[in-house]
């Protein structure tokens, strides 16, 4: 009779505190690459992000299970706990590799099991390999740990939870497994499993993740220092705007990934536009002196390697949004656009990359709220796709700078981002 149960407690906050420091310079981590041969090359992001949820998942379910039944003659709840441990236990490995933390001392450690082997090498991690493959994953032929199974090939017909008489005759093992050496003269070996030994392995090897931690600290560290010593310099005398924002796109990708490319392409097709109507002139004008404004706040991000604060992202709130990234998006909350959320939707339908069946759409839309537009800018009837398009962006602009919000706030007050700005008297003056 069985009355005796075992949980593990692993401690959950040490994966939620790496998970953290990931996440605290997460555009230097999703940049890490694989540096071992066989992978090197490779961004290791997707990799990182698995190993983590795994872990926290895994770690959760470990706590939550009661070790302790016997199912169909076997110790199946103890299979289990294996296989999800060592999921726990090669996520962390796996860390330790993307992040060139030296588990070296900590492979070669023999306190918990101590049991050195045939050969004298043997350690806890080749152990519970060992226990892995004979009680759980290879019990047909465990064929790889020589130094344990006594024999060239050996087979485990069953893993169970010791009774009083097991406990009498094994040691007080908590469970016992025959290890048949395929001898028709032989009863084989007898592995005797203590389950604190087993948690202990498995807490050490979690706990491991603080260490890596460490290691992956010293890289985010180590890398924002190397770009921070690389400056990226401002426009050059003789550098077009569309030359510098494609330098500047290239520094973003190395510094902080590719999430603003699409920021960068815009402003581009920003800069580079002239107005058919020389009525709009102005208003495009100011348009593109936000845009310049919000290109050199990002600049001073790329050589700070940081968006926080007001001289790198333009705004200081808690939203992680830029001033770079808003006039990109340029979704306004103004009254006289209440009632046209789905048509700003499908405004982008006439920026020239869709078909000719969403342009239309996008243009019917458009037409719909066509006379909010048409008291900020000259829409003539001939006008194209691209141009109300952009046209519309720099409306959308001026919108947002008469009401609450993001863009309001980071823009200065000077007549060459704002209609209507004195900057002699700082006043709103009348235009003419």
């Amino acid at each position: 009779m069985l009355s005796k149960k075992h949980k593990i407690e692993l401690d959950e906050s040490i994966i939620e505190e790496f998970d953290k420091a990931v996440n605290e310079q997460k555009h230097i981590s999703m940049q890490k690459h694989f540096s071992s041969k066989k992978y090197g090359g490779l961004c290791a992001w997707d990799c990182i992000c698995v190993c983590i949820h795994r872990i926290r998942d895994t770690v959760g379910y470990l706590n939550d299970m009661e070790l302790g039944s016997m199912s169909h003659g076997n110790a199946f709840d103890f299979m289990e706990f294996v296989n999800c441990s060592a999921i726990v236990i090669d996520s962390v490995s796996m860390l330790a590799e993307i992040f060139c933390v030296d588990l070296i001392e900590e492979d070669a450690r023999t306190a918990v099991f101590s049991q050195l082997g045939a050969d004298g090498e043997g350690t806890d991690k080749k152990y519970f390999e060992f226990l892995r493959s004979l009680c759980v994953v290879h019990p047909m032929k465990t064929n790889r740990h020589g130094r344990y199974q006594g024999s060239d090939l050996v087979s485990c017909a069953f893993i169970t939870w010791s009774n009083e008489t097991i406990r009498m005759a094994f040691n007080d093992c908590d469970l016992h497994a025959n290890a048949f050496v395929n001898d028709a003269n032989s009863w084989g070996d007898s592995v005797e499993i203590y389950i604190d030994q087993v948690f202990s392995y498995v807490e050490y090897r979690y706990g491991l993740l603080s260490k890596v931690k460490s290691g992956l600290v010293r890289y985010q560290q180590a890398t924002i220092e190397a770009f921070k010593a690389r400056p990226v310099l401002p426009k050059g005398a003789e550098e077009s705007d569309g030359a510098y924002l494609v330098r500047l796109k290239c520094e973003e990708h190395d510094r902080f990934g590719n999430g603003n490319a699409f920021a960068f392409d815009f402003a581009r097709e920003i800069l580079a536009f002239e107005p058919t109507n020389p009525a709009n002139h102005l208003l495009v004008e100011r348009f593109k002196n936000a845009w310049r404004f919000a290109i050199e706040l990002e600049r001073s991000a790329l050589c700070n390697m940081t968006h926080c604060g007001c001289e790198n992202a333009g705004i200081d709130d808690d939203t992680g949004w830029t001033l770079f990234e808003n006039l990109d998006e340029c979704y306004v909350h103004h009254p006289d656009l209440k009632v046209f959320d789905y048509h700003l939707e499908k405004l982008h339908y006439l920026d020239g990359t869709h078909s000719e069946n969403d342009a239309m759409w996008g243009r019917l839309k458009f037409d719909e709220m066509r006379h909010v537009f048409e008291t900020r800018a000259v829409l003539d009837d001939c006008i194209g796709d691209h141009e109300l398009y952009l046209l519309a962006c720099a409306v959308l602009y001026e919108m947002a700078l008469e009401v609450p919000g993001p863009i309001n706030d980071a823009i200065p007050q000077s007549p060459e981002f704002r209609k209507g700005i004195d900057n002699r008297e700082s006043r709103v003056i009348v235009d003419d």
